[in-house]
C-alpha cells in the first residue's frame, strides 16, 4: 500500500519545517528544530532524538520532549538500543513500529516508532516517537514522517558537517577536548567577560600523574586510549558552559566561567575522584589506575590577566605534583585544598 499524496497545504508545511532545520548551523539548534518538526507533524507527543557515537557504539540523547533535569532524561541519556537494530548494514534500515526495549519502557509508550536517520554513507542517529495512547502503531504517523524526514534530514546532516569542519580547527585530534590554539583565544575572551560583568572566573590545570608509565609499559596506543577516556570523564563532569582543553601531552585545562574559588575546588575534587576512582580499561586483561594533580587560579583573587591566571594555575598544579600527586592545590596555598565536605566540617567547629 502506498502513502496517499500530500495536499498542497501539507507540502507547504513540510517545506517550512525543512527550512527551519536548514537555517540552523549549530547541531543542537538543528536537532531541536528537527525533533519539533517530527513531533508536531507526526502528532506523536513523545519524541527522543539520539545521535550515534560510532567509537563507543552507543546512541546518545541529543534532544527530547522530556523536561531538562528530569530524572528519566538522565536514565535515557545513552543507550545501545540493541533491540532496535536490524539485520544488514545501518544504511539499509527502515522505519519500524517496535515494542520499547528497556529502559525505554519507562516512557509508557507501547509501541514506539523507531526511525533510523541516515547520514552520508553512515548512520547518523535514531528518532524515537511514541504516544501513551498507542498512537505510534497507527499507519498515519509513519506515512507523514515518510514525507517530512527526507526533506528535513539534509539540514541536520549539514549542521553536523559544518561542526566537523569547525572541530578540525579548534578540537584536539586525540581527545574530545578543545585544542591549545583555541584555549588561548577562549581564556582571553572569558577574562574580558569577567572584567566587564564583575564575575568570577576560575582556571584549572590538571596533569595526569602516571601517563608516561602507561606509555612505557603498555604502548602509546594504550596511552592514547587513556587520554580519550580522561577527556570523556572530564566532559561528563563539567557544566555545559565550562570548556575543557588538552594543553599538552598529558596536561589538560578547564576554563570555568562565573565560578569562584569554592566552586572550582568542589569541581576539582569531583574530577579527581572521577579520574582516579575508576580503573581505565586498556584491554580485556589490563585495568590501569590513573590519577591527576590539579592547580586552581581564580580571577580576580590570584590574577587579573589570562597570562597571570595561566602562571598561577600551572604553578599550583606543579606544587600538587611535587607534594605527592593526586591532590588539588590552590594558587598561593601551602597545603592541598581540602575537600568541600572536610572544609564544611572544619568551618562548623
Amino acid at each position: 500500500m502506498t502513502d496517499a499524496p500530500a495536499s498542497l497545504a501539507e507540502q507547504l508545511e513540510v517545506a517550512q519545517r525543512a527550512l527551519e532545520v536548514c537555517r540552523c548551523l549549530e547541531p543542537a539548534q538543528a536537532a531541536e528544530a528537527f525533533l519539533r518538526g517530527a513531533v508536531d507533524y507526526s502528532r506523536l507527543p513523545i519524541g527522543l532524538l539520539y545521535l550515534y557515537d560510532s567509537e563507543s557504539d552507543m546512541f546518545r540523547l541529543t534532544v527530547g520532549t522530556l523536561a531538562e533535569g528530569a530524572p528519566l532524561r538522565e536514565e535515557l541519556a545513552s543507550l545501545d538500543l540493541a533491540a532496535l537494530r536490524r539485520g544488514g548494514p545501518p544504511e539499509t534500515w527502515d522505519p519500524a513500529v517496535v515494542p520499547p526495549p528497556a529502559p525505554l519502557d519507562l516512557l509508557h509508550s507501547d509501541p514506539l516508532l523507531a526511525v533510523p536517520l541516515q547520514g552520508i554513507g553512515r548512520l547518523l542517529g535514531m528518532l524515537l516517537l511514541g504516544d501513551a495512547s498507542g498512537g505510534a502503531a497507527a499507519p498515519e504517523p509513519l506515512a507523514r514522517l515518510r514525507r517530512l524526514l527526507p526533506e528535513m534530514l539534509p539540514g541536520l546532516v549539514n549542521a553536523h558537517r559544518v561542526q566537523q569542519y569547525r572541530d578540525l580547527v579548534i578540537k584536539d585530534d586525540q581527545s574530545d577536548c578543545y585544542n591549545r590554539r583555541f584555549f588561548d583565544r577562549c581564556l582571553s575572551e572569558e577574562v574580558y567577560r569577567a572584567q566587564r560583568y564583575g564575575q568570577a572566573l576560575s582556571l584549572v590545570f590538571l596533569d595526569l600523574d602516571n601517563l608516561k608509565q602507561v606509555n612505557a609499559r603498555h604502548g602509546h596506543a594504550a596511552g592514547s586510549r587513556t587520554v580519550r577516556e580522561v577527556s570523556r570523564r572530564l566532559l561528563g563532569t563539567i557544566r555545559g558552559s565550562d570548556r575543557a582543553f588538552r594543553y599538552g601531552g598529558d596536561e589538560f585545562c578547564l576554563v570555568l566561567p562565573a565560578t569562584d574559588l569554592g566552586g572550582a575546588r568542589e569541581l576539582c575534587e569531583r574530577l579527581r575522584i572521577a579520574i582516579g576512582g575508576k580503573p581505565f580499561v586498556v584491554d580485556n586483561a589490563t585495568h590501569l589506575r590513573v590519577t591527576a594533580s590539579f592547580g586552581i587560579a581564580t580571577y580576580p583573587v590570584h590574577a587579573r590577566t589570562s597570562l597571570g591566571l595561566i602562571k598561577c594555575a600551572d604553578e599550583a598544579m606543579q606544587t600538587a605534583k611535587g607534594a605527592g600527586k593526586n591532590l588539588v592545590y590552590v594558587s598561593g596555598e601551602r597545603g592541598p585544598s581540602p575537600s568541600p565536605r572536610a572544609q564544611t566540617a572544619a568551618e562548623g567547629r
